[in-house]
C-alpha cells in the first residue's frame, strides 16, 4: 500500500499541482465598429459652365482606445447603375484613438454628352475598411 501511495502521490501532484491558468497574455479588445455621418451630399448636373460637381463630406468616427488606418468604400447610384469606384490606395485614412475624420471630396467635370448627361447621383452606402498590420 505505500508503495502504491509513494508512486501515485507524485504523480497526483504533477497533474494537479501546477496551475493551468494563463495570464501572461492579456486578452484582446474587441473593436467597435469606426461609425459615419453624411455631413453633406450634393450633386449638380449642370454647374452653368458645361459640367457637373458632385461634393460630399463624411465624417468617421473611431471609438476605440487604439488608432485605426483604412479606407472608405463609397457606393453611389449613377441614374440607376450602382457603382463604387475604386480608390487609389495607399494613401490610408488614419483615425486617431477615440477621434474623428472627415473625408471630403469636391469634383468638378466636363459635360460629355456623347456618353450621355447624369441626371442624378444619390449615396447608396458607406463603409471603412480597417487595414489589418
Amino acid at each position: 500500500m505505500k508503495i502504491k501511495l509513494f508512486f501515485l502521490l507524485p504523480l497526483f501532484l504533477i497533474l494537479y499541482g501546477c496551475s493551468s491558468d494563463n495570464n501572461t497574455n492579456p486578452e484582446k479588445e474587441t473593436m467597435k465598429p469606426i461609425t459615419y455621418e453624411v455631413l453633406l451630399f450634393e450633386f449638380t448636373p449642370d454647374t452653368g459652365n458645361n459640367s457637373s460637381r458632385l461634393r460630399y463630406d463624411i465624417k468617421y468616427t473611431n471609438p476605440n482606445n487604439v488608432a485605426v488606418k483604412g479606407s472608405s468604400r463609397i457606393t453611389m447610384n449613377y441614374d440607376g447603375l450602382i457603382l463604387t469606384p475604386i480608390k487609389k490606395v495607399p494613401p490610408y485614412i488614419e483615425i486617431a484613438a477615440n477621434s474623428n475624420f472627415t473625408e471630403s471630396s469636391n469634383v468638378e467635370e466636363p459635360l460629355n454628352l456623347t456618353i450621355g448627361k447624369t441626371n442624378s447621383i444619390k449615396l447608396v452606402s458607406v463603409e471603412f475598411i480597417l487595414l489589418i498590420d
